[in-house]
């Protein structure tokens, strides 16, 4: 082969190993990122956030702040918590404290809360008619509030750039950097 049919083949593939190289990443990182201020104010958006409990109690979360454990990889959250008893119609207000662990969720493509554990249940004053127990079945109702809440969820765009890449969701680690996402290669069937 000579010289100038060497050139013209290298230069007439050349553009064609770029197309390839950016085909692989279509501009996606391999994981995501979320600082404890980015999942604040993501927590944020989804609360105040009022449950009904046994049709007697209405149980209001709000101000929530997250905490980054990654010797555990979990969470921690803490909400300021109200509650309004609908047989007396009083309130009370308190705190809430829990840690938890992330799920991907790759039906609605959300990252939630998964085994949550409340960690602290208190209130200002204890709410009349309600024993001392109540604690336990306070910190059982929350738990399940709580269980399975979305704290982010991937934009339709994304997770199709992320599928033609041929990539998915993998681990999801909690560092002291904040919350990562792995985007891993999909296994071949």
């Amino acid at each position: 082969m000579t010289l100038s049919r060497r050139r013209l083949l290298l230069s007439g593939l050349a553009p064609l190993g770029f197309a390839l190289a950016g085909c692989g990443s279509l501009g996606l990182p391999s994981q995501l990122t979320f600082s404890q201020s980015d999942l604040d104010e993501r927590l944020a958006r989804r609360f105040p956030r009022t449950q009904r409990v046994l049709e007697v109690l209405d149980l209001t979360l709000s101000a929530p702040h997250v905490a980054l454990l990654p010797d555990q990889n979990r969470l921690a959250c803490d909400f300021a918590l109200q509650l309004r008893e609908r047989l007396f119609d009083s309130n009370h207000a308190g705190r809430i404290g829990f840690d938890s662990a992330l799920r991907w969720e790759p039906q609605d493509a959300t990252l939630r809360l998964s085994q949550v554990r409340v960690q602290r249940l208190d209130f200002d004053t204890l709410p009349r008619g309600l024993p001392a127990s109540s604690q336990r079945v306070g910190r059982l109702l929350a738990e399940q509030l709580l269980e399975g809440l979305a704290l982010w969820q991937m934009p339709e765009e994304q997770r199709g750039r992320l599928q033609r890449a041929g990539r998915d969701v993998g681990p999801i680690d909690v560092t002291a950097q904040g919350l990562v996402v792995h985007f891993t290669p999909v296994p071949a069937r």
